[in-house]
């Protein structure tokens, strides 16, 4: 067994991301949920929130790490040892992407492979994008999400108001 890479924004994270992780825990060694910096994106989340908030949901899986980083995956992947790559996906338009992307990770880092997971579909129409969308309408999303991060993520949400109100 190996250590994998599970990379993502992970803001927030979803039920949908956990159950992607739940499953990789499965079939690897060690798996590292990797939050990605990206600098080009405004996330509702600080990276130490999302790390801290994986970490939480994470805490009971005993062979699953949070860690963030910024650069190249494969980069990451290189420096913890790891050769898998974990994706998941959820419609048939997230293969095009990820195929590109894994064909490239691969070209970067020969060692490296990728392992697509099928989304549950009880989840395959989950994305933080949709999780974010909801709250700001003020919906219930804790279908969605666990206690804690439905939590953070209505404090988020109150806290940008209350700056739109002042």
């Amino acid at each position: 067994m190996a250590t994998a890479i599970y990379p993502g924004s992970f803001d927030p994270v979803t039920r949908g991301h956990l159950d992607i992780i739940k499953r990789a825990a499965k079939v690897n060694e060690h798996l590292i949920v990797a939050v990605l910096i990206n600098s080009a994106k405004h996330p509702l989340f600080t990276v130490e929130e999302r790390v801290e908030l994986l970490r939480e949901c994470c805490k009971n899986i005993p062979n699953v790490s949070v860690e963030s980083f910024d650069g190249l995956t494969v980069e990451f992947a290189k420096k913890r040892h790891a050769t898998v790559m974990v994706r998941g996906l959820r419609a048939v338009t997230d293969f095009e992407n990820e195929i590109q992307l894994a064909q490239t990770n691969h070209a970067l880092m020969p060692g490296i492979e990728t392992m697509f997971l099928a989304t549950s579909i009880k989840w395959s129409y989950l994305s933080s994008t949709i999780v974010k969308e909801a709250a700001c309408y003020g919906s219930d999303i804790s279908k969605f999400v666990t206690p804690n991060v439905e939590r953070a993520v209505r404090t988020k949400f109150d806290a940008l108001r209350a700056q739109d109100e002042a």
